[in-house]
């Protein structure tokens, strides 16, 4: 199996945004945090799909400011509707998009966030997968998972906060699962057992 390729683009008038897309189908937008390049997982999920990859960078101003940003890109793009991904640093600019879209956004998975949820978030009526790896310290998965009224957590075995570079399969594995079969997806339709 050849692994995706991603090409740069930039989207927005004003301030021009840098993303990362390959792949066609149905639309995921990710969100990684600081120097969010394509990663394998996001290769993989682009044998399925269409993947368009932005990052929060240092300069992108509040996780708030963010998703404007990158909500606008989005709607410069023509896409209409999408299923949405934030990882680490990118999670919060992820909910405060799904919490302001004027898309059509299907579920949202979050993996590993970083940094505190804010209190808006329980608005939010989206199915929410939030994934946080077994050796991460972090206590920001937990505040994410009190937080969000229909959260789905699951543990991703034998990883710290960067499961996309360390577990890109399992990764690209649930997320896809997870938003083709929304609550349904804790069985897999391919052999009846949870991804390892």
């Amino acid at each position: 199996m050849t692994e995706t390729a991603f090409a740069q683009r930039w989207a927005g008038e004003d301030l021009p945004l840098p993303y990362w897309e390959a792949g066609s189908g149905e639309t995921i937008v990710a969100i990684a945090g600081d120097g969010g390049l394509a990663t394998r997982a996001h290769a993989l999920l682009a044998e399925r799909r269409r993947v368009i990859v932005f990052a929060v960078t240092v300069d992108a101003g509040s996780p708030q400011q963010a998703a404007g940003r990158i909500g606008a890109a989005v709607a410069g793009l023509g896409i209409e509707r999408f299923d949405l991904m934030g990882e680490g640093a990118g999670a919060a600019a992820a909910m405060w998009l799904a919490l302001a879209s004027e898309a059509e956004i299907g579920s949202v998975v979050l993996a590993a966030p970083d940094g505190l949820p804010d209190a808006d978030f329980r608005e939010i009526k989206r199915p929410v997968l939030l994934l946080c790896g077994t050796r991460d310290q972090s206590a920001a998965g937990d505040r994410y998972r009190t937080l969000l009224p229909d959260c789905h957590f699951m543990l991703v075995y034998d990883v710290g906060p960067a499961i996309g570079a360390e577990r890109p399969e399992a990764l690209a594995f649930i997320a896809l699962e997870f938003f083709e079969r929304h609550d349904l997806f804790l069985v897999s339709r391919e052999n009846g057992m949870v991804f390892p």
